[in-house]
């Protein structure tokens, strides 16, 4: 990116690596999600710390699980953790809100969840 002077990044992570900060996500879920995935979290999280020490014009969108369907064209954002009930996301929806963050350029250094 540096080569190309591209400035702006918008990458996809995975809301779950945050679920135990999350005020309303229940006390199961957050006590055996980050154990099933451990590994896999430690990696987005990572890679989430990268991107925040880029110096790009950065946003981190953080889907619920991710599912395959149509877009429903109607889904909810909220900064660093998903809507409250919201715990999947159509991968076209997805897509349109980074279309959306990119050409907007909305949320930036910013890391909205997308959800239900």
């Amino acid at each position: 990116m540096d080569k190309t002077g591209a400035r702006r990044l918008v990458c996809v992570s995975a809301a779950g690596a945050y679920i135990t900060g999350d005020p309303d996500t229940g006390w199961l879920l957050k006590a055996i999600v980050p154990r099933v995935f451990a590994k896999q979290f430690a990696d987005v999280r990572h890679m989430e710390n990268v991107v925040r020490e880029s110096g790009l014009d950065w946003t981190i969108v953080r889907p619920a699980r991710l599912v395959n369907r149509p877009g429903a064209g109607r889904y909810r954002v909220r900064p660093d953790f998903p809507p409250p009930h919201g715990r999947t996301v159509a991968r076209a929806d997805v897509a349109h809100f980074i279309a959306a963050a990119m050409t907007e350029n909305t949320w930036l250094h910013d890391a909205p969840a997308v959800a239900y």
